[in-house]
């Protein structure tokens, strides 16, 4: 600084990482290196460097001082990592003003513009204005602002002033469009009424034209269509009756077939008759069918019976199997499933834990108890081995077993290490015992989390429940804090009862005779089967069936000829009667197609309706009806109106756009809010999870921010908090200092919500007592190992913090820094 306030000569203070405390009677001049540090950064309000205009920050004298010509302050930084878009290792910025006001700003000795600077500190979250510097009296006036006002300190960190002034200009410009509206419908409402009026007289003149036009069409066409259709049904008439006439021919044709076809079906089937009574082995053939087919069905019930009880020994085997697993786990014997996977030496079973390590016999007791239920569990390469071995036990029904896929198993490591240089403590399981290195993870997994001692005692010295233990007698303490133990009998090696593995083998052998049974019962129904069929096939039997088979087939022709032979006397008595009636029609038709044709030259050429007779009538009649009920007719109307409906439609059309302007304005409205609503609380819960944090710290309670009605963005900020052991207040109702140190952790929240390299704070310790003046200065210890911080305090408790202290002190109405590096113990 030189010639800037009460530091007339060049001072340079060199602030270094960490706290850096400025201290000194009132009036030394502290604040004003606040002052330069904001004024170098590019603040333009000289009301917030306590001064009315710039000139009066220059050294104004005294005494025997002359007044500075200038004010000038050169902030240098340390750019060896690069934060700002600069290429040197240092980033120097000048701000100057001299007596006239006029200032200059310089960059790296290079003159640049204000906007140049707060661009270039802008990359390292350093503004003129930031919340990285907190000015004297800036806790107090979070404490004394209003809800609305807190609120609006997140509006600014959040940075949606942007976002209300595209809603503000887009609500002048939904303004602007709702004033053409209106304009717009009182044109189109005028207009509308005159538009009716003149559409309803066009409408009916071109009624009244159109209603003449179709009359005349309808009658002509009414003329054509009998023509037509009177000569059709003659065209028809004459066809018909050739059609009928060739048709009675055929018919009596057809009918001198069917008496010759009848009598020789007739004689056909006489002459099978014959024949099947001389086949007189019918009766014998059936018989033994009959008893062929009885057989079958005894054997297969036979056979059905025997595979239900076949079912129900399953069933039976399969409870004793897992009754005798359960007796066996219960006993401490290795578990049937286990040996029956362990029998099939499979490739990639290598076999159970208890198998895979080797014990000390002084830690037996206590390794088999470790291991607990992991005792026979079976160690594989991985889950497909698994997953073959768990479907081969539950196909053959066998049992469950537990198995250890390595790789998929997790081991469990002992986290505790403080503990295993306890007294009495021997060591961790798994690393009492021997194995290979490669089931490491099987091996963690079953011991990894059992801490072995030397006995009871020792383990409750540790502590029951902080880790899980056993003693080398087999006492076991759990991490839930259950205990077990007493006398340890060794489990393993007994044997399961002989009397339920005899019943199981009973039953297996019972099983087995059943299914060899109904193997026999299959085959023998096969060649009973295959008998039948033989019979069924044989010549003599076929040429029986093949006879009968004709006779049934000749009764069925032979009465279809008949009932043909009926149809077609009918068919051809009909038809000569139909042949009469057309004749006579014929001759009726002929005499109104001449009426016809002499009516249908009185209409001319004119484009005729294609429609039915009755249905041309039923319009004529209502076209007349029509044009009777109009009356008297404007037909002047129907080229007025043309005129005035272009002229219409081209303001509907305008008023339209003007719609589809409105909502592509109200569309954008509801954008910016969606966006502003995003934002905005995107930073509230931020600055609300870093809040509660610091706070718990300080105050070891729990804070929150919350927004007086959550679903209003302009509702007012509270500021609720707990100190640890009171009820959660409103900030407004703390005491003093809680309300300071709430203030404070706000105001630290913010800044950690967008970090700065620096933080300045201007006596924000004013108003705590000793206690609370430690939890700030901790506060902002532990923060300074991320953040350089300048602070400007008279607290001895702040000060004793810091990492260095420079003492500030006016002589001769002019400031003077000394610097101390406090130790760092």
């Amino acid at each position: 600084m030189q010639g800037f306030k009460s530091f007339n000569r060049r001072v340079s203070i060199p602030f270094l990482p960490g706290v850096n405390a400025i201290a000194g009677p009132n009036g030394s001049g502290k604040s004003n290196i606040l002052d330069a540090v904001a004024f170098v950064l590019g603040r333009t309000s000289a009301k917030s460097l306590r001064a009315d205009r710039l000139h009066e920050l220059i050294y104004h004298g005294g005494g025997s001082k002359s007044r500075a010509d200038f004010a000038s302050v050169v902030l240098t930084f340390d750019n060896s990592k690069k934060m700002f878009q600069v290429e040197s290792d240092e980033l120097s910025i000048v701000r100057k003003v001299n007596q006239k006001g006029v200032t200059v700003y310089k960059m790296n000795d290079r003159t640049v513009t204000r906007d140049k600077i707060i661009q270039t500190l802008n990359a390292a979250r350093i503004r003129p204005d930031g919340h990285n510097i907190i000015l004297q009296g800036d806790v107090t006036e979070i404490i004394e602002m209003n809800p609305v006002e807190r609120r609006g300190i997140i509006d600014e960190i959040s940075g949606i002033a942007e976002y209300n002034d595209k809603k503000e200009k887009s609500q002048k410009d939904l303004d602007a469009v709702d004033q053409k509206l209106k304009e717009a419908e009182i044109i189109i409402s005028q207009r509308y009424d005159i538009f009716k009026k003149l559409e309803e007289e066009r409408n009916v003149a071109i009624k009244y034209q159109n209603l003449q036009q179709q009359l005349k069409t309808l009658k002509g066409s009414l003329a054509n269509k009998k023509v037509q259709t009177f000569q059709e049904q003659l065209d028809k008439f004459e066809e018909t009756l050739a059609g009928k006439t060739e048709s009675n021919e055929k018919l009596t044709k057809e009918l001198e077939g069917t008496e010759n076809e009848l009598e020789g079906k007739e004689k056909g089937i006489r002459e099978v008759a014959d024949k099947l009574i001389d086949l007189s082995k019918r009766v014998e053939i059936e018989k033994e069918i009959s008893e062929l087919r009885s057989q079958i069905l005894i054997k297969k019930d036979k056979l059905d019976s025997d595979m239900r009880e076949i079912e129900r020994l399953n069933d039976l085997i399969e409870k004793l199997q897992a009754f005798e697993s359960r007796k066996t786990e219960l006993s401490g014997e290795m578990p049937r499933a286990v040996r029956s996977i362990l029998a099939l030496n499979l490739r990639g079973v290598h076999g159970t834990i208890s198998n895979l390590v080797s014990v000390p016999e002084k830690y037996q007791i206590a390794i088999e108890v470790a291991a607990g239920p992991h005792f026979n569990d079976i160690v594989v390469d991985d889950d497909n081995v698994a997953s073959y071995c768990i479907e081969y036990l539950r196909r053959e029904r066998i049992g469950r077993a537990t198995f250890v896929p390595l790789n998929k198993i997790k081991p469990i490591f002992f986290r505790e290490t403080e503990l295993i240089g306890k007294h009495g403590v021997i060591g961790v399981a798994s690393k009492l015992i021997k194995y290979d290195t490669k089931f490491m993870s099987a091996v963690e997994f079953a011991f990894g989390n059992t801490l072995v001692v030397d006995k009871l005692d020792s383990a409750r010295a540790i502590g029951v429940g902080r880790a899980r233990m056993v003693t080398l007698d087999g006492d076991l303490i759990e991490r839930s804090g259950a205990m077990i133990g007493g006398h340890y009998i060794k489990s393993h090696g007994k044997f399961v009862e002989a009397s339920t593995k005899q019943e199981i083998d009973s039953y297996l052998d019972l099983r087995r005779r059943l299914q060899e049974e109904t193997e026999f019962l299959k085959e023998n129904v096969d060649d009973l089967e295959k008998k039948l069929k033989k019979i069924a096939v044989s010549e003599g039997t076929r040429e029986f069936i093949d006879l009968e088979k004709l006779r049934i087939g000749s009764e069925q022709e032979i009465d279809k000829l008949r009932e043909r032979r009926k149809k077609l006397n009918e068919r051809r008595l009909n038809l000569e009667i139909e042949i009469n009636r057309a004749n006579i029609d014929k001759a009726r038709l002929e005499t109104e197609l001449q009426n016809a044709k002499v009516e249908l030259e009185q209409y001319g050429q004119i484009a005729f309706v294609d429609e039915k007779i009755h249905i041309l009538e039923n319009f004529i009649i209502k076209n007349e009806k029509e044009l009777a009920s109009i009356g008297l007719v404007n037909l002047k109307a129907i080229g007025e109106f043309e005129k005035f409906k272009n002229e219409f439609e081209g303001y509907k059309e305008k008023y339209e756009k003007i719609l589809e302007e409105k909502k592509a304005v109200l569309d954008m409205i509801m954008k910016i809010e969606e966006k502003r609503k995003d934002v905005f609380f995107g930073t509230l819960n931020e600055i609300k999870q870093e809040f509660n944090n610091i706070f718990v710290k300080m105050l070891n309670g729990t804070a929150s921010l919350e927004l007086e009605d959550q679903n209003n963005l302009e509702s007012g900020l509270i500021i609720k908090a707990s100190p640890k052991g009171k009820t959660l207040l409103n900030l407004d109702a703390m005491s003093g200092g809680e309300k300071s140190l709430t203030a404070l952790a706000f105001i630290f929240a913010i800044q950690t919500y967008k970090p700065a390299p620096f933080y300045i704070l201007d006596e924000v310790d004013a108003a705590l007592d000793k206690a609370n003046s430690k939890i700030v200065a901790d506060m902002i210890k532990e923060f300074s190992k991320n953040a350089q911080f300048i602070m400007i305090t008279h607290n001895d408790t702040t000060i004793k913090a810091a990492d260095q202290v420079y003492g500030c002190s006016m002589i001769d109405g002019e400031s003077k820094i000394m610097a101390l590096e406090l130790p760092k113990q």
